[in-house]
């Protein structure tokens, strides 16, 4: 039970990052396509080519969501428009400007896992998570999934280093972190002391306004496998 409670956890975690990241490409395309206009020489002229090539890759973006989603906005991609969103993406998370860029990279991380394509995926993530140019935010998303995404290989001392971090910056990601922590503590090799950390955490989780509804139901049903229904 302890093991499907823990894949539906990777699951809702996986749709909560789209979600969010979806959410927050709204906001900073809107900032983005309001570049005030900045007068003079050159200066002005390379501001007026960076608007030109953000609103260009801005509607490249949003081209390959509309490929995956259809016009409706829920219909499932075909295989052929699946490629070509992943190649927009793909030109995208190369060259197109930052923001973009990154936000690129993301998505078409979440697209290669799917694709059972792991490796693709952690580079991915790597590239955003090293990115310093860019909204610390998205960089601590990446990091995320990083730890997300190789639970179960990498060693769990370093998977707690990443989620302690995250933990420590504080924020909205705190909440996942410390749900990341718990799902390490209730391994199969997990001792009584692990367990009750376990439960020290999900309880702070649960209780936390930064979380949100779903993640306090997911806590709730790994708290009922430690005996602390209700």
């Amino acid at each position: 039970m302890a093991d499907d409670l823990i894949r539906e956890v990777e699951e809702e975690q996986r749709l909560l990052r789209l979600r969010s990241m979806a959410l927050r490409m709204g906001v900073v395309l809107a900032v983005v396509l309001v570049v005030a206009g900045i007068a003079g020489g050159v200066w002005g002229w390379q501001q007026h080519r960076l608007h030109v090539a953000q609103a260009e890759a801005s509607d490249r973006y949003f081209e390959a969501m509309h490929l995956l989603v259809g016009p409706d906005g829920t219909t499932p991609a075909s295989a052929d428009e699946r490629q070509k969103a992943e190649g927009i993406f793909s030109a995208l998370a190369q060259s197109a400007p930052q923001g973009v860029r990154s936000y690129a990279a993301m998505y078409l991380a979440e697209l290669k896992e799917q694709d059972h394509d792991r490796q693709a995926a952690l580079k991915l993530w790597q590239q955003v998570a090293d990115d310093r140019a860019f909204d610390g935010s998205l960089r601590m998303m990446a990091h995320y999934c990083l730890l997300n995404a190789r639970m179960g290989t990498a060693p769990k001392d370093e998977l707690r280093r990443g989620y302690q971090e995250l933990v420590q910056q504080g924020g909205s990601w705190t909440p996942l972190a410390k749900e990341g922590l718990a799902v390490l503590d209730l391994t199969a090799d997990s001792t009584q002391a692990d367990h009750a950390e376990a439960r020290r955490l999900l309880l702070d989780v649960q209780t936390s306004p930064d979380s949100t509804d779903e993640l306090r139901q997911r806590v709730g049903m790994l708290l009922q496998t430690l005996g602390e229904a209700g």
